[in-house]
């Protein structure tokens, strides 16, 4: 459904840019651009992602990005996105066996470096819709770590024993073919969307297992592998953004 809408608001506004082709020349100048941004300015952006479900609506950052106006219609980016969790659980063994203590600690993180040539509309209706192509570089890394106390294997209870899991140098690396649309509500303010298709390769790195059974320790690394793949990704959140 969420591409369907875009696909229709990304038809609505080639419709629009074709019939403003017609404007001329002294039409556009009595009708200048509504607050796009031009050559010099910077703008910055960020992603809203709204949950609703059964509980009340929050509203969370999901990334956020950079934008240099080297012409108007020119622009390098880089986009940044970064999480990061730890969970802390007790497990009680029940009958007398004792806890165990388990650990999770992950991060995620990826930088996209890129450019877009932006067409902007300047329309007598048109002149706040700025849509956009390009392209980007997203280059990603991952670091997961799992602790467990009482245990050798990771699962079941063994007293005095521990068991380690930390994935290494897992990373992924990709080209994206991007389009997107800036329309802007006030002065220096848009919101927006944005669809994209490209090539990701992800290697997941080694597995570092470490095991302790109370008297020795074993350590072993296992290569996780790794994929290629083509993606099509849409921008489920509101970028909201501003221009300065």
């Amino acid at each position: 459904m969420k591409l369907q809408i875009l696909a229709v608001l990304l038809f609505s506004v080639s419709v629009a840019q074709a019939q403003d082709t017609s404007i001329s020349t002294a039409q556009t100048k009595t009708n200048p651009p509504f607050t796009l941004a031009k050559s010099g300015d910077w703008s910055t952006e960020a992603t809203l992602l709204l949950q609703t479900g059964n509980s009340a609506i929050r509203v969370g950052v999901q990334e956020i990005k950079f934008r240099r106006f080297i012409q108007d219609q020119f622009v390098l980016r880089t986009r940044l996105m970064a999480m990061q969790s730890k969970e802390v659980t007790i497990i009680n063994q029940g009958l007398g066996s004792g806890l165990m203590e388990r650990s999770i600690t992950e991060f995620t993180g990826l930088i996209a470096p890129g450019f877009e040539k932006h067409q902007g509309i300047n329309g007598k209706h048109t002149h706040r819709l700025s849509p956009y192509w390009g392209m980007e570089l997203p280059i990603g890394k991952r670091n997961y770590e799992y602790n467990l106390t009482n245990s050798k294997d990771g699962q079941n209870f063994y007293n005095g024993g521990t068991f380690n899991n930390k994935v290494t140098k897992a990373y992924s690396l990709g080209l994206n073919l991007l389009y997107g649309i800036d329309f802007y509500i006030a002065k220096g303010i848009f919101i927006g969307t944005e669809i994209g298709y490209g090539f990701m390769r992800e290697k997941y790195g080694f597995s570092n297992i470490t095991t302790f059974d109370g008297t020795s320790t074993d350590t072993r690394s296992i290569p996780m592998g790794s994929n290629s793949q083509l993606n099509l990704y849409f921008n489920s959140g509101i970028r909201l953004g501003i221009v300065f």
